[in-house]
Parts: C-alpha cells; sequence; structure tokens
C-alpha cells in the first residue's frame, strides 16, 4: 500500500469519526504511534464481530440485548492506554456502561 492511499484511507476514517485528530496522520505515518491519531471509537464493523461473538450478552448483567441496545466499549480504558481494537471490545448494554468506572 502506498503512503497516499494509506493517508486518504485515515482521511477516511477521520471523516468517519474513526479518528479524532486528522492533524495526527501525518505524525502517526511517520513513527506507528496511535497515539497521534486520537483513535477512539469503535468501527461498526468491530462492535458488530464483538456483539456476535457474545451472542448479545452484556458480560456485566448477563442479560441478552438487541445489537441497539448495547455499546461497544473498551475492555482496557482508553484513557488507560487501552487500544481501539477488535481485541480490546465487548459490547455493553447501555445502562452497564453507563455504570462502570474507569478501571
Amino acid at each position: 500500500m502506498t503512503t497516499t492511499t494509506r493517508i486518504v484511507e485515515l482521511i477516511k476514517d477521520y471523516q468517519n469519526n474513526y479518528i479524532t485528530n486528522q492533524k495526527g496522520i501525518y505524525e502517526y505515518l511517520l513513527d506507528g504511534q496511535e497515539k497521534h491519531l486520537n483513535i477512539r471509537a469503535f468501527s461498526p464493523e468491530i462492535a458488530e464481530a464483538a456483539y456476535e461473538q457474545q451472542n448479545g450478552i452484556c458480560p456485566k448483567c448477563g442479560k441478552h440485548f438487541k445489537f441497539e441496545e448495547m455499546q461497544a466499549d473498551h475492555i482496557t480504558p482508553w484513557s488507560k492506554g487501552g487500544k481501539t481494537t477488535p481485541d480490546n471490545c465487548q459490547m455493553l448494554c447501555a445502562d452497564c456502561n453507563r455504570r462502570k468506572s474507569n478501571i
């Protein structure tokens, strides 16, 4: 993949709100550190995959929910260095996600 192609993909991610710091795209391309991009939101594809893997069950309360009633959440909090990657995504019901702390 060319650098130009990668820049175009990252700008699309910014436009879709997956990246919140457009200025960090070039720094990221230079050193590979995701902190420059300020990636916080999970893509719909990652959220759907996590939902399917959990069979729609919230790991906090153990109840089944429709996809629309759940929220993608970082297992290791984003504020504590958790990455926005599929292996760090879990789906929580809105109630449990609201009540959880940053641990």
